[in-house]
């Protein structure tokens, strides 16, 4: 009898030992297949039901237009960073392709600096001229002034940064000396912000794409998913996106392996030219689908 009991018990162990790694297996299998980025991403809401197992969801190319505003001039005023992010979820890989402000496209079918679009039209209209210039669909935008970054910036504790040279424009705020230092909010805007050098927008473009990776390492450090998730709630206060909650914790998730990968980071090729007295910057297109690659 008592050999039974025990017998019985074992069984009955099993039993619950089993049904609860199904629970734990079904779970994360649920989990893995609901916070990843849609195969159609426009045609998705942030209320849309949990996909199906057999729903196909990697996708090959997630495009989201990272633009950057003063946020002094109120919210109509030009543009002052334009980011293309793009993100290979497939392949674990992504690509920040920097758009200097001042290229000469077509907005509204006259010649102008793409950083006109957000002051005639706003987003949509900045997500349409970038899309006719570069031939990419925009999936997604996100919007953040010099403020936000100044606060998400503080929310990780400010990020480690080697200042290249004396960068200084008093009129601008800006003043840091060179070296490896610890920035806060307010340094990491003027490092980003900085254009009085001999490369200008170009060695800018190069801190700005610097600062999100750095960025994205610090959201990343010793932190465990919910804590992640309160990041991603802050961010929800500070910028302007159409990125749902669930694409953004895919993202989340994304992170350290595309950082492991290394992330590709462009400038759109080009040079500054004066055309009718005014300064543009002529992009050269000759390698189109070579820069739009992720590599």
């Amino acid at each position: 009898m008592r050999s039974r009991h025990s017998s019985q018990r074992k069984d009955a162990l099993f039993e619950v030992s089993l049904f609860l790694l199904i629970l734990l297996i079904g779970g994360y299998m649920i989990y893995d297949l609901y916070f990843r980025l849609p195969s159609s991403p426009s045609l998705v809401s942030p209320s849309a039901p949990v996909p199906v197992p057999d729903e196909k969801l990697a996708v090959d190319r997630f495009d989201i237009l990272l633009l950057g505003l003063d946020g002094r001039e109120g919210l109509n005023d030009r543009s002052d960073t334009l980011i293309l992010v793009s993100v290979d979820e497939k392949n674990k890989k992504a690509q920040l392709l920097s758009i200097p402000r001042d290229t000469r496209v077509k907005v509204r079918g006259k010649l102008d600096k793409i950083n006109a679009a957000y002051a005639y039209g706003g987003v949509d209209l900045s997500k349409k001229t970038v899309t006719d210039f570069l031939g990419v669909t925009i999936d997604r935008y996100v919007i953040i002034n010099f403020n936000s970054l100044v606060k998400l910036v503080e929310q990780v504790g400010g990020i480690d940064v080697n200042v290249p040279f004396r960068m200084y424009n008093r009129l601008e705020g800006i003043d840091l000396q060179p070296g490896a230092q610890h920035l806060d909010g307010k340094q990491v805007l003027a490092y980003t912000r900085y254009r009085d050098s001999k490369h200008g927008d170009r060695e800018r473009a190069q801190r700005q794409q610097e600062v999100l990776q750095l960025l994205a390492v610090k959201v990343l450090e010793g932190k465990s998913l919910p804590q992640i998730t309160n990041f991603i709630n802050f961010v929800l206060e500070e910028v302007e996106t159409d990125l749902t909650a669930r694409e953004m914790v895919a993202l989340a998730r994304l992170v350290s392996p595309v950082l492991e990968n290394g992330v590709a980071t462009k400038i759109l090729p080009g040079e500054g030219k004066k055309i009718d007295n005014i300064w543009y910057y002529e992009a050269d297109l000759t390698d189109l689908e070579k820069i739009m690659h992720n590599s």
